[in-house]
């Protein structure tokens, strides 16, 4: 997948408005989005395990991911020690590096959290039973392209960057972007396989990541024009680039 290089400048720590280009991460959370029906889910599906020890490990874990994602968005991304963390999360800061090898780590994962229940909630759509005629790509195109134009999209794709804040070009930022890219990548493309069995891998790969990068540039855009402020001129913004990229997605440039 190709990468936006675009720098965007970041405002101060402990700003709201405060940007970044997250490169890939925001095209993942869109399409992440693009696959389940609203209300989004704010925390992890999953359930703290019976046995105590096992417990008490979720639940501080639990606490590190909650805490690590405030303190982002509070001071930015970078801009809090394990010292921090512990004390906000009320745990030991050996008790940090028992999950995450530093701070930013556990932020990167509130990040991977939110895109993680996305998708499968995705997963889940899928009709239990094939239907006599398995859709086509472009059907499946269509469906990707419906919830994609969802007005909830912008929410998460605002919460991302202010998670990530002005780190998008760190080395640690890009390389949590690379890995989910490929694994939400991965993801989409066995779902549209499944929804299209007859369709050739080559042309459900090509459907996966040109969705992707539509929703790329359209977000790069969308920063350097707005700084993805969530008004109602924003979204009529995000709403026109959408459209536009989606409608080149669907009929290519030749016209």
């Amino acid at each position: 997948m190709v990468r936006s290089t675009v720098d965007l400048p970041a405002a101060p720590a402990g700003d709201a408005s405060r940007l970044s280009n997250p490169f890939c991460t925001v095209c993942i959370v869109a399409l992440s989005v693009a696959t389940m029906t609203p209300p989004f889910p704010a925390s992890p599906a999953d359930r703290p395990p019976a046995d105590g020890r096992e417990a008490l490990k979720f639940h501080n874990r639990r606490a590190i991911i909650d805490a690590a994602a405030a303190l982002a968005e509070e001071r930015g991304l970078g801009s809090f020690t394990i010292t921090d963390l512990a004390e906000r999360a009320g745990v030991a800061r050996r008790t940090i590096f028992n999950h995450f090898a530093s701070a930013d780590d556990a932020v990167y994962a509130r990040c991977s959290e939110m895109l993680g229940v996305i998708v499968d909630s995705f997963a889940g759509i899928s009709d239990p039973e094939v239907p006599p005629r398995a859709p086509g790509p472009g059907t499946v195109l269509e469906q990707l392209i419906e919830v994609v134009e969802r007005p909830e999209l912008i929410q998460v794709m605002s919460q991302i960057a202010r998670l990530i804040g002005g780190q998008g070009n760190h080395p640690a930022a890009v390389l949590w972007t690379h890995e989910v890219s490929q694994t939400i990548t991965a993801r989409l493309a066995a779902v549209i396989a499944e929804r299209s069995p007859g369709a050739d891998p080559f042309t459900v790969t090509l459907l996966a990541s040109s969705l992707l990068n539509s929703v790329e540039v359209t977000f790069v855009e969308w920063v350097q024009e707005t700084e993805a402020t969530v008004t109602p001129a924003g979204r009529e913004r995000w709403q026109a680039l959408l459209r536009t990229a989606l409608e080149h997605l669907r009929h290519g440039f030749a016209s």
